[in-house]
């Protein structure tokens, strides 16, 4: 599935706010979303692939915080390895993948000038089971994630990785012709582990476990020629259980949408993906724009 990145969660680190402006530990999950777009979908054909992610990530407030505001950054580099093998399971060719995030991220909390800077891996994740069915140009994939934690400290609100695992089901749906109208969509669906050496400055003092969590992201694209496809998109992410902290449900979901435009351009065994992202109707969770530039080779 032309989809993930993922994994890494981090993304913003929002500890030092106090805890009832956030949803889930620090803000977000462990699944950077917006991070497929293009071929989101579809599983390629059999073969060994390589993906670079580059995230720029820059959020300027937090929906529903109260003081201190918080400003965020992060940047990231995420590789990503898959192999797709000739093996049939029901029909459909099996596949593999890993995506292993590098993180550099930084918080600035006003009026009071604190800041917190970290750099470290990011929440490692893994698929041993991608399942992709190919009906002309129409594609479907099934696969389940395993997001394990990676550079963590529960004295620093900016740590790059959310100190639980993640379980996620994922399906994947694609429709794309040579010429003309695309779309791609990935469904996910998190079931997050309890951290039980949470972030001290959220106020949990034995664990945290953030809530679950329905999101997908999104493509809809045009194929103007069949190397070069431009249109829109971003993800939709809504919390469907409540945060508990030291075995309190305290609530706090969060949602939010992003969108922005989008263009892909294959040059033989290369691609090229650069698509900003602007979000929007955001609860309990940092609001900004992130900048995905992506580069895919094909052994």
């Amino acid at each position: 599935m032309m989809k993930r990145g993922l994994v890494w969660g981090i993304i913003l680190c929002l500890g030092l706010l106090p805890l009832n402006s956030q949803a889930t530990e620090r803000g977000l999950a462990s699944y950077p979303d917006g991070a497929e777009n293009f071929f989101a979908g579809a599983l390629p054909p059999p073969g060994a692939y390589f993906q670079y992610y580059f995230l720029y990530y820059n959020a300027p407030r937090v929906r529903e915080a109260v003081p201190p505001q918080t400003h965020a950054e992060l940047v990231a580099n995420v590789f990503r390895f898959i192999y797709v093998s000739k093996i049939k399971i029901f029909g459909a060719t099996w596949g593999a993948h890993v995506v292993v995030p590098v993180i550099y991220a930084g918080l600035h909390f006003e009026p009071a000038p604190v800041s917190d800077y970290r750099f470290g891996f990011g929440n490692i994740s893994f698929d041993p089971l991608l399942l992709g069915w190919h009906f002309d140009d129409k594609h479907v994939t099934f696969g389940f994630d395993f997001d394990f934690p990676g550079t963590f400290n529960q004295n620093a609100p900016a740590s790059p990785s959310q100190n639980y695992f993640t379980f996620r089901p994922v399906l994947g749906l694609a429709w794309l012709p040579k010429w003309g109208l695309g779309a791609n969509i990935k469904i996910m669906y998190d079931f997050p582990t309890k951290n039980t050496s949470p972030i001290l400055a959220t106020g949990a003092r034995n664990e945290y476990h953030s809530g679950q969590a329905f999101h997908f992201d999104y493509c809809v694209d045009y194929a103007f020629l069949p190397n070069l496809r431009m249109g829109v998109a971003g993800f939709y992410y809504v919390q469907t259980t409540g945060d508990t902290v030291d075995g309190v449900n305290v609530g706090r979901h969060a949602r939010q949408f992003a969108i922005g435009p989008g263009i892909k351009y294959d040059y033989g065994k290369w691609s090229f993906l650069f698509i900003p992202q602007f979000e929007m109707a955001t609860l309990n969770r940092p609001e900004g724009q992130r900048y995905w530039f992506r580069i895919w080779y094909a052994f």
